[in-house]
């Protein structure tokens, strides 16, 4: 069963700040000038699905093969992120499964992580799409990034109206399915939620499973060996069929290995801009504000 960390525990940590804080003037947004007149669901985002869950901790069970950090230096915007509860009650951790099976550590350390980026990288949006066992006007990235309100929060369950910035995924978007074996054709249905709708966000899960048996137990395998196909020309064919199946790009586009094909190139191409590969940290530029909460509400 996974838990679900409490208010005060990430507010804190996604808004405090002991010192005055920096912003750029706005040249580019998430890396490309052409993004910034975009409003926050007309851009489509690079996404690691369960972003900590490294190879190198568990090769069965792992799903990437670069840290956050180095997801964030190369280009990912959003990523899916597990919670459970950890032994001591103060604690949460990010488990895959089982935290006997994959446990990456306290999610303290990767919120921290996100904030060292942001308070580094003033002109960057990101994502997170919490997994816990309407449609809006959206603003652009550009008036999110001068807001200072630069972290978008989702969770797929046990969402309350008492803690607004966590916000109801499936109230804004839709996800195709996120069980694909290896080998079967890559869907473009609505699979969560239930009966769902067509909104103006959705999440276009593009990863693969294979699987093998403990006894009555059957464990989904990440095939880390077929990475470079799965995130390259079937990539670029399973994303063409759904953007004419729901005549709209995707928000999120989600998979295993990023590191492996051409998921970087293939949203570049999405956003109508040209892959410019990894970059650097930003210089700050511009006067000095007083720090905001870095994370945003609609």
């Amino acid at each position: 069963m996974r838990y679900f960390l409490s208010t005060v525990f990430v507010a804190v940590l996604l808004a405090a700040s002991p010192h005055k804080n920096a912003y750029a003037q706005v040249q580019a947004c998430n890396g490309y000038p052409e993004l910034c007149s975009k409003p926050y669901n007309q851009v489509t985002y690079a996404t690691t699905h369960n972003a900590y869950a490294l190879y190198a901790l568990c090769t069965i069970s792992g799903n990437q093969d670069n840290n956050i950090p180095t997801q964030l230096k190369d280009g990912i915007r959003a990523f899916m992120l597990d919670a459970y509860k950890a032994p001591s009650p103060s604690d949460i951790e990010l488990c895959h499964g089982t935290c006997l099976a994959l446990d990456a550590g306290p999610l303290s350390s990767t919120l921290g992580q996100f904030k060292s980026f942001l308070d580094a990288n003033p002109n960057e949006v990101i994502t997170i799409l919490w997994e816990n066992a309407g449609d809006t006007n959206w603003p652009t990235l550009a008036e999110m990034i001068k807001s200072g309100k630069r972290i978008v929060n989702f969770l797929d369950g046990g969402y309350s109206d008492s803690v607004p910035w966590l916000m109801n995924e499936y109230s804004f978007m839709f996800e195709t399915p996120w069980y694909i074996p290896k080998g079967a054709a890559y869907p473009c249905t609505i699979d969560r939620p239930e009966n769902g709708q067509q909104q103006s966000m959705y999440v276009l899960n593009h990863f693969i499973y294979g699987q093998f048996k403990i006894g009555d137990q059957v464990i989904n395998i990440p095939q880390k060996d077929a990475a470079n196909k799965t995130n390259g020309a079937d990539l670029e064919m399973h994303v063409k069929n759904c953007v004419s199946t729901f005549s709209q790009n995707p928000t999120f586009v989600a998979v295993d290995f990023y590191n492996e094909g051409n998921l970087l190139q293939t949203v570049a191409k999405l956003n109508g801009v040209t892959y410019v590969g990894k970059q650097s940290p930003l210089t700050f530029k511009g006067p000095l504000r007083a720090h905001a909460p870095h994370y945003f509400e609609v």
